[in-house]
This record gives structure tokens, C-alpha cells and sequence, in this order.
């Protein structure tokens, strides 16, 4: 009994009762030799991709600008979606590194289901046999803004340390604007909002963007099959939550013996327009006025260029149908330009059709062997 006292009371220590001050994240991305030691091995990242919808495209372009012989992918596609499944399955097939999780389920948007799905995931890398060192999710709608090489040499100076990016210390104003003092119950694709409710005292409540880089030792304390009381208690709250993922990870970080090293900064640059992006626009899936950002264009271009002195490494969000050329532009500027015998890049391709024949005999390329061609029109390399 002593011993578990103590414990919680240095937890209590540690996290602190005064002001929180995140760590910072170490401005050297050089990973070059030391007189007095060898460098470092680089680290190897696992990509948790959680896909929706029918841009096939979009997520073997992603997965192409992404991918390199020494990191892994995880893609969770939405359980309504099997067109993307079915489709994705090449790339498991053709990839050692690229796996499709069959522990497939279906969200929405704000749903208690997006942390089991990321937790269940994460087991599942836990389990994979493979040697990582951090996970970073993301959807089809993030690309990167930094090449795998700068992103690869950050985290290795910054290994161990976990990514979130915090609403900032204005709690009450985030507790009331998030609706976490309200009950929610997910119920036939939607969320139901039952009633106000006391949360939990003595916990620290933190929350701000679900898009995360996670360091291991941490995923596996959050994630792991043998959970700690505190994780316990706070998957209880959240799964009765709003916009769980958002609060969850950077609560339970905050509260244990991870805090030190929290950073708050989540590798990302949003497009925010707040008047344009927080219009209820999901009431019909449930019952809270939410925000979601909105779609970069070619007029954004300067603004991810400018990224190239800051700590951010992605971006959200894309939407080929709404801007292609945004998409082209920020591969270009990262890659080089396109070899001249490519065409098509501009083109909108939403896969729909299979390979046909015609009736005098020919084969058409279809849709969907059309967008796999052109998102990989450059070939994949290991630098």
C-alpha cells in the first residue's frame, strides 16, 4: 500500500501542481558525426494512415511521397469502404513494409470509435515484429512539407519525445468549447449527446489536435494490453466523449510518468479559416456545433514554403477535386519537377470503373490503373 502511495504521490510530483511548461523540441536536425561519439542510429517511423472515402490516388501518392525502405505503414481503412480496401491490397502485396489492418471499423466524425481504432492499431504495430521508433498518424488528406530526410534527422534529435499540439492553458474555455462536460453515447453512426457530467478530479484535462507523433515507450504505456490504472480510467471517460481523440493522448501524457516529454507541437500546419470551417456542418452525425479545416489552394502555396524554417513537417488538408494544383506544386517543390514525358498530373480522377474491353478487341486503361500509374509517375526512392 506504501508502495503504490508513493508512487502517486511522485505522479503528483512530477506532473505538477504549478504552472505546466512544455518541453521544447531540439533545433538541431544534423545528425552528422561527433569527435567523441559515434552518431546516433536514425530513427524508423510507423506511418498510421486511417483512410476513408474513394481517393485511391490520393493515398498511393501519399504513401509514394512517404515512403522509404526503413519505415513501415499501417492503413486502417473505414469498414463501409471495401472499394478502397480491395484496391489498397496491392500495395501489401508489393510492399514488405505496407500492411492493411483487418480489425476494420467504421467512424464519424467525433466519434468514441476513432480511439479504438488508433489504440487497436497501435497494438498492432506493438505486434508486428517491426523495429520502429515512432508512430504518426495520418489521413489521405495530409501531405508532408519536409522531405523524409529532414523529418528522419528532427526526430532522431528529438527521440523519446511525444508530439500533441494543446489548446493551449485556457482549460475551462477548452472543457466548455469541446463539450467535455457532456455526455456522449455513439449510436447508429451518430453522436447523442445524454446529459452534463462531472469529470474526474485530480486529473489534468488536455486536448487540442488528434494528429500525433507518438514515441514508443509511450505507445506502448497507452496502448499496451496491460494498462495502468490511470489509462483505465480515463478510456472510461472518453469513450462516453466528443472529439475523444483530440483530448485523450494528450490527457493521459499530461497525468503520467511520460509529462516530461510532452512537446506542444504536433509537426503540422492546419488551414484554419474559422469562419469558413466552423459552421455546424455535422449536425446530422451529432448533436455539437464542430469545426473542421478547410482545403488548401494554389493561393496557400507561399504559406507551406514558409514552413521551411519551422518545426512542421505536414500538412492539412488536400483535396485533389477541390485543388490538384496545390498537390502538384508542394510535390514539385519537395522532389523536382515531373520527368516532361508525364501527363495527366492535373488531371481529377475519381477511381469508379474497372479494365474494359472494347468490342473491337482493345483494352482501355481504367480508372483505377490509371491513378495507380500516375501516383507513382516518379520512381520511389530510398534517400
Amino acid at each position: 500500500m506504501w508502495q503504490n502511495c508513493s508512487y502517486y504521490k511522485m505522479n503528483v510530483y512530477q506532473t505538477g501542481l504549478s504552472k505546466f511548461q512544455p518541453q521544447s523540441a531540439s533545433e538541431d536536425e544534423s545528425v552528422g558525426p561527433s569527435l567523441s561519439a559515434p552518431p546516433p542510429p536514425t530513427v524508423r517511423i510507423a506511418y498510421l494512415l486511417t483512410v476513408n472515402g474513394r481517393a485511391l490516388r490520393q493515398v498511393h501518392r501519399l504513401v509514394r511521397a512517404l515512403f522509404h525502405r526503413d519505415h513501415f505503414f499501417l492503413i486502417h481503412v473505414d469498414a463501409r469502404q471495401d472499394y478502397l480496401f480491395r484496391e489498397l491490397l496491392s500495395l501489401e502485396l508489393r510492399l514488405p513494409n505496407v500492411r492493411l489492418s483487418r480489425r476494420r471499423q467504421a467512424t464519424i466524425w467525433g466519434g468514441a470509435s476513432l480511439v479504438s481504432i488508433l489504440l487497436d492499431s497501435m497494438q498492432q504495430l506493438l505486434d508486428s515484429g517491426w523495429e520502429w521508433d515512432f508512430i504518426i498518424n495520418l489521413s489521405e488528406s495530409d501531405y508532408p512539407v519536409k522531405t523524409n530526410r529532414n523529418l528522419v534527422d528532427f526526430l532522431t534529435a528529438n527521440r523519446d519525445k511525444n508530439f500533441v499540439k494543446s489548446h493551449g492553458r485556457q482549460v475551462r474555455r477548452f472543457i466548455t468549447k469541446q463539450g467535455l462536460d457532456k455526455s456522449f453515447v455513439e449510436c447508429e453512426a451518430r453522436m447523442w449527446r445524454i446529459g452534463d457530467r462531472t469529470l474526474p478530479q485530480g486529473i489534468v484535462m488536455d486536448g487540442g489536435s488528434d494528429w500525433l507523433v507518438l514515441s514508443r515507450s509511450f505507445v506502448s504505456y497507452v496502448a499496451s494490453a496491460d494498462k495502468d490504472e490511470l489509462v483505465q480510467g480515463l478510456l472510461k471517460v472518453f469513450k462516453h466523449t466528443l472529439l475523444p481523440a483530440e483530448s485523450f493522448f494528450h490527457t493521459v501524457l499530461r497525468n503520467s510518468v511520460h509529462c516530461f516529454s510532452y512537446i506542444d507541437n504536433n509537426l503540422h500546419i492546419t488551414n484554419w479559416k474559422r469562419s469558413l470551417g466552423c459552421k455546424c456542418q455535422y449536425r446530422h452525425v451529432v448533436d455539437w456545433c464542430g469545426c473542421s479545416p478547410n482545403d488548401f489552394r494554389s493561393v496557400d502555396y507561399s504559406r507551406l514554403v514558409n514552413t521551411r524554417s519551422k518545426q512542421l513537417y505536414f500538412a492539412r488538408k488536400f483535396e485533389p477535386i477541390v485543388s490538384q494544383e496545390i498537390v502538384n506544386k508542394l510535390d514539385q517543390w519537395l522532389y523536382g519537377p515531373y520527368p516532361t514525358s508525364v501527363s495527366g498530373c492535373t488531371d481529377i480522377i475519381r477511381p469508379v470503373s474497372v479494365a474494359v474491353r472494347t468490342l473491337s478487341g482493345q483494352t482501355k486503361w481504367s480508372t483505377k490503373l490509371l491513378g495507380e500509374y500516375l501516383s507513382f509517375c516518379r520512381p520511389i526512392t530510398t534517400s
